[in-house]
């Protein structure tokens, strides 16, 4: 008997030939983008889209080390617009990527983003390998940890944009607003959103109750003060202020939508808008 597939049989005991499907039965490819039909009953993407994807891809490609950081976050918001269109280029996503950048990366963004499944920068910005460095944690929290980690960016790797992303419905800032106490390490978590949450509190009580209550646009407004917040810890950093002040870096918080795949952005710091935070 054994644990190997059996070979099927007719009545009688003659085995039965079983053929593989076509690769192009067995592979399913998923695209949000409409596609036009042809005559022969096949799928291809239409023209326009593919000149403007390759447009795009001619774009990314271009982008080097000599933009600024205004360039190279205008390149990241066209990324999601072409995710939310539906006409991601993938650029840097082939063998010859990987094979460029093996000695060495040269991404020109940092996120420090939450570790939430349903935020996959890469994706959400339409970028590829060595395209992005990436800190992820639950509530995109910059712990000593993480600020080390985007501080290593700048210095080292020589970003140009450093972006605190967080999310509608994140679950830690919905766990710390719950009041609840939690087992093993989640506790020292959740403190880190306590600012948030006491800032957001100074609102008035019908506010601050529909926030306690659940209510999804309340909790949210709770997610833009952190991400706020988590920007301003990382202002403190000595190595990200020198290269502000310099203007070498732009420090930007962000939001992504998870109904609508869209990123806000809410605040910049440095570069030439500088918004108070």
């Amino acid at each position: 008997m054994g644990c190997g597939a059996s070979t099927p049989q007719q009545p009688g005991g003659v085995p039965v030939k079983v053929s593989p499907a076509p690769v192009s039965e067995a592979n399913t490819t998923l695209n949000f983008a409409p596609r036009a039909s042809v005559d022969d009953g096949s799928v291809l993407p239409s023209a326009r889209s593919m000149a403007g994807r390759r447009s795009s891809l001619e774009k990314v490609m271009s982008l080097t080390e000599r933009a600024s950081p205004e360039q190279v976050l205008q390149n990241l918001l066209e990324g999601n617009q072409r995710f939310l269109a539906g006409e991601s280029a993938h650029p840097h996503q082939d063998w010859e990527r990987v094979q460029q950048i093996s000695a060495k990366q040269k991404p020109l963004v940092a996120i420090l983003g939450c570790a939430d499944s349903r935020v996959p920068a890469e994706i959400v910005f339409d970028q590829g390998f060595g395209d992005v460095f990436v800190c992820r944690i639950a509530g995109n929290i910059a712990t000593a940890e993480e600020v080390a980690s985007l501080e290593y960016a700048v210095l080292d790797v020589g970003v140009k944009v450093v972006m605190v992303l967080g999310h509608t419905k994140c679950g830690a800032v919905k766990a710390a607003l719950s009041g609840n106490a939690f087992p093993g390490f989640i506790d020292t978590l959740v403190d880190h959103l306590d600012v948030a949450i006491a800032r957001v509190d100074s609102m008035n009580a019908k506010q601050a109750e529909a926030i306690k209550a659940g209510d999804p646009s309340m909790m949210d407004k709770v997610v833009k003060e952190n991400v706020k917040y988590q920007v301003q810890r990382c202002q403190r950093s000595v190595v990200i202020q020198e290269a502000l002040r310099k203007r070498q870096v732009l420090l930007v918080g962000a939001m992504y939508n998870l109904d609508t795949g869209k990123v806000q952005i809410l605040c910049t710091k440095g570069g030439v808008a500088d918004d108070a935070l």
